[in-house]
């Protein structure tokens, strides 16, 4: 019997932009989409990824009608917000965005493009990974990571001693793109950890740990450990204050000038 797989269309508002040919892309790559979520994990990951990998390359951009009027540079080197990166050596593509879209159905756009790039003859990718950070209150002690995948993937893994989220939903740009793997080859599965309302190096760090296990990287992260740590630290002494502040008022010893009240 003869199977014919169609290759989902692209989005009609977005484009891949390949820039650098030098390097072909080999088959059965893995894409790590590092998007801006809560936590920003995304971003922090895909970035560490392209700061350490020693053959990495940026190889082009995603373009698309719904991005904000956002521009992004890095040691006054105007960057665009949405790049793509490569490394031979990994098989991996890295692609980072570090700004949210304008309109959330813009991600269903997104996602169709990406995906119709991946499976496309110049690509030919075998999966698609991305993150999600779980919203928390107060301190977090832990960041143990988490998976959903599709079945196929249940048992590699399982492997990595990786904690299954038995029930749950996936949400924003990362919910699109899964959800368009599950419409084709591509083998889709995404990571979480627990995050902060504000950046998270430290579950950032976590799934890399992760990922190097996984993909065989050897990606330093105890940079974002200690970034996590300062950052814990300074949540901890903000939250001291306002406590104090508190007690001032309820004693009425505040005037209300000592202290502006910036942590919740």
């Amino acid at each position: 019997m003869v199977v014919k797989e169609y290759v989902c269309e692209a989005g009609k508002k977005s484009k891949v932009i390949i820039e650098d040919f030098s390097v072909e892309i080999k088959d059965d790559a893995t894409i790590i989409l590092g998007l801006a979520g809560i936590g920003l994990i995304g971003p922090i990951i895909a970035n560490s990824l392209v700061d350490q990998i020693p053959d990495i390359k940026e190889i082009g951009f995603i373009t698309s009608e719904f991005l904000p009027p956002i521009s992004t540079f890095y040691d006054g080197i105007l960057k665009h917000p949405f790049r793509l990166y490569y490394s031979p050596q990994n098989n991996l593509i890295v692609g980072i965005c570090e700004v949210p879209f304008e309109i959330s159905s813009a991600y269903n756009d997104l996602a169709k493009t990406i995906n119709h790039w991946a499976l496309n003859e110049d690509v030919r990718a075998k999966q698609i990974v991305v993150f999600q950070g779980i919203p928390q209150r107060g301190m977090i002690d832990e960041f143990p990571v988490y998976y959903a995948a599709e079945r196929n993937l249940i048992d590699f893994l399982e492997q990595y001693e990786l904690k299954k989220f038995e029930k749950g939903i996936i949400v924003g740009p990362e919910s699109t793109i899964i959800n368009e793997t599950l419409s084709n080859r591509l083998q889709g599965y995404v990571l979480f950890a627990p995050v902060y309302q504000i950046p998270t190096p430290e579950a950032a760090a976590a799934i890399i740990k992760v990922l190097n296990d996984i993909y065989h990287l050897n990606i330093d992260i105890d940079p974002l450990l200690q970034e996590g740590k300062e950052i814990k630290e300074k949540m901890l002494e903000l939250a001291e204050k306002a406590q104090e502040y508190r007690r001032k008022q309820l004693s009425g010893q505040s005037s209300g000038e000592e202290y502006t009240e910036y942590y919740r």
